[in-house]
């Protein structure tokens, strides 16, 4: 009988190196998924033990009993917890889809969507189709989708603030509204009095004329001082109206500047000079 060889001779003459990467390639994932089990069920263990020993035992314990760092256990209870308590979970209803999804993996993925919140690595697994992934593939994918959540993260806040500017925006707008109205109606009063004044001094100074043509007398000189008196209250009105309009005004004008600054820089420079000019011309004028 001729004894069965497994020499490279006894292999079908039709294989190429396409062929052999993808057998390599598969058992390569099938020794994966056995290192993940084996992971598993050793992080599994791990955390068994150390609930079991007392406080500050741990790393004496993975030194002397099992050679193990600290690093090294952690990262295999993280394992665990990941997977394998998600792979017992699928044994209840409605789970056993997910955890399929996730022991399929091979050890080296499972470490690298370790980095993967946990409630979207299932979904992130189910689009990628991450067990025909090489690592390098699986690494760049999880990077890519990494950045993409950070650009959309960083747009998300972008758009709050720019939000919340053009509601501050318009609350100063309504604020501005509010005090353009009320110096409206402050102003319309103000020529409403100087206009009561003006005619109250109007009707003085007529009844004035019309007793200086009658008689000369101590009255004709009350009523002199009365229109004296209502002529200057009407000049006191006016100023104070004028004050008013220009306070008003200068302190509306510097609000605007300051407020171009950051928007025109250029702008705010001329008209802060011809503000600065203008009041130097007042200050040396007399009054």
């Amino acid at each position: 009988m001729k004894k069965a060889g497994n020499s490279m001779n006894d292999l079908p003459s039709d294989r190429t190196p396409p062929v052999i990467a993808a057998e390599i390639n598969a058992i390569k994932h099938q020794t994966g998924k056995i290192i993940l089990a084996g992971a598993i069920e050793i992080g599994r263990r791990l955390k068994e033990v150390k609930e079991l020993l007392p406080y500050g035992e741990w790393g004496k314990w993975l030194e002397d009993s099992i050679s193990y760092s600290q690093k090294t256990a952690e990262r295999l209870m993280k394992i665990f917890e990941a997977y394998g308590a998600k792979a017992d979970a699928s044994l209840d209803v409605g789970t056993q889809e997910q955890g399929q999804t996730l022991t399929n993996l091979n050890y080296s993925q499972a470490l690298i969507l370790l980095g993967v919140p946990e409630k979207e690595r299932v979904q992130l697994i189910a689009e990628l189709d991450v067990e025909s992934m090489s690592a390098r593939e699986l690494t760049k994918a999880v990077n890519e989708r990494s950045q993409a959540l950070k650009e959309r993260d960083r747009a998300l806040q972008e758009k709050a603030d720019l939000r919340k500017d053009l509601e501050e925006q318009a609350g100063q707008i309504t604020q501005l509204s509010t005090e353009r109205d009320n110096l409206k109606t402050n102003a319309e009063e103000l020529r409403n009095s100087k206009a009561e004044v003006e005619a109250r001094a109007l009707a003085l100074e007529r009844e004035l004329l019309s007793v200086e043509k009658s008689l000369e007398s101590e009255s004709v000189k009350q009523l002199k001082k009365d229109l004296n008196a209502a002529n200057l209250r009407a000049r006191v009105n006016k100023i104070t109206l004028l004050y008013e309009s220009l306070d008003r005004a200068f302190k509306d004008l510097t609000w605007e500047i300051k407020n171009l600054a950051a928007d025109d820089p250029e702008a705010y420079k001329v008209y802060r000079k011809r503000v600065k000019d203008f009041l130097s011309r007042c200050s040396n004028q007399t009054i």
